[in-house]
């Protein structure tokens, strides 16, 4: 069984033998982070880059990809920062019905590979106008997907657990 549809909104597979594994690069710049800039009904929402990983594709060259594909650069992976799973029957971003969909995403510590600068990638997401750098103390006043990793990453580190759980986006 297949899907063409994925929890962001953009395409993706669903597995009927278990959750599709994505990916997601945590890129922090002088307390920014960088976040993929989607416009969706009028409204601006934002979300980390990355997307899943395929089959045979180690999650350090999917992330890579993924980043390359959305915000137009390179990345360097480090460590774990975050997981965490979502089983939705909703896209986060549109609110569209999509059948059950069940991913895990771990979200790793990035950094821009030298000499490259984020833009629109080469095969940007459904609805996705460009990256953005946002401070991350002001995440709480902008539309940021998964709810949960905004509050995430506006905490103290020191208190940070790296399962986040279940989540609804």
């Amino acid at each position: 069984m297949s899907a063409t549809v994925d929890s962001s909104g953009g395409a993706g597979t669903l597995h009927p033998d278990g959750p599709r594994v994505g990916v997601r690069a945590a890129i922090v710049r002088d307390a920014k982070i960088l976040l993929n800039h989607y416009r969706v009904r009028g409204q601006d929402v934002y979300d980390l880059p990355g997307g899943g990983q395929e089959h045979g594709e180690t999650q350090e060259s999917a992330l890579i990809r993924e980043c390359v594909e959305e915000i137009g650069a390179r990345v360097t992976v480090y460590g774990l920062a975050c997981m965490y799973e979502r089983l939705v029957d909703h896209a986060p971003r549109t609110g569209d019905e999509i059948g059950l969909f069940h991913q895990l995403d771990v979200v790793r510590w990035c950094g821009l590979a030298p000499g490259e600068e984020p833009g629109l990638g080469t095969v940007p997401d459904h609805s996705q106008v460009g990256v953005a750098w946002l401070p991350i103390r002001d995440l709480g006043e902008h539309t940021v997907l998964p709810v949960e990793l905004s509050a995430w990453l506006r905490a103290d580190p020191s208190s940070r657990p790296v399962w986040l759980g279940s989540l609804s986006a």
